[in-house]
């Protein structure tokens, strides 16, 4: 793999709350427009993982690199623009209330100068068409489905033109019958070569997406490889253990 390929690297990371060891040398590499899905039991590091990966969580050891900036050690001003260049979608919506859904998905780009309001608005539109939303624009968040807020808020992330988004659990906190239409956006997504690092506990959609898994299991990454190996050809007695509970 060329270093030029890579555009996440994550080197010996480790991540401590107190006595509390997380994170335990983590490394791996993304490249560009590949799907990574983070799976493994409650506990086992993969939200933490996620949010070093932006610095939402600070304070941690060894090195992460987007497009090869050392994220850990980027100024406010630069942790500012890396941040925009990678998308985050929660397990909770975390929407403006008082805010339409255009309004929610134009603010930041608005708000940080990235595009003109005319812009910002014409992209906004596309983005809700794209998530299947294109008669919610005037409605507010209150009036919306958990299905349809979290896909207003994938909307959101994509508003600000990242090139890769991170998805922890977005599915976790829906009813089971809205589940499916977060995850057909994500797909589309997918297809259209997004690079996408997810936290998920929906096994068929890791398997149908992932260009790798790697699970995680008190705070390591205790087995990786395609989807295919993961869950079909691997011997790891953890991997195997957590996958015939949740399969």
């Amino acid at each position: 793999m060329s270093a030029e390929e890579k555009i996440i690297e994550v080197d010996n990371l480790k991540k401590s709350f107190g006595e509390n060891i997380v994170l335990k040398d983590i490394s791996f590499n993304v490249k560009k427009s590949e799907k990574v899905v983070l799976i493994g039991p409650s506990g086992g590091g993969k939200s933490t993982l996620l949010r070093c990966l932006n610095r939402l969580e600070d304070d941690y050891e060894g090195k992460v690199l987007f497009e090869g900036e050392n994220v850990n050690g980027a100024s406010k001003e630069k942790l500012r623009v890396l941040r925009q260049k990678m998308g985050m979608v929660f397990q909770q919506f975390n929407l403006f209330p008082h805010k339409t859904v255009l309004e929610n998905i134009t603010f930041s780009p608005i708000k940080l100068k990235l595009e003109a309001p005319k812009i910002a608005v014409a992209h906004a539109h596309e983005l809700l068409k794209q998530v299947g939303l294109s008669e919610k624009a005037a409605a507010y968040p209150q009036s919306l489905s958990g299905g349809q807020q979290q896909r207003v808020a994938i909307a959101r992330a994509l508003a600000m033109r990242p090139e890769v988004m991170l998805f922890d659990e977005p599915t976790s906190a829906l009813d089971p019958e809205m589940v499916g239409d977060v995850l057909d956006v994500m797909e589309g997504l997918a297809k259209d070569g997004m690079t996408m690092i997810i936290v998920t506990h929906e096994m068929s959609f890791a398997q149908n997406i992932a260009d790798k898994v790697l699970f995680m299991n008190d705070g390591m990454i205790a087995d990786s490889g395609t989807a295919e190996y993961i869950f079909k050809k691997t011997n790891n007695t953890r991997t195997r253990a957590f996958l015939s509970k949740v399969m």
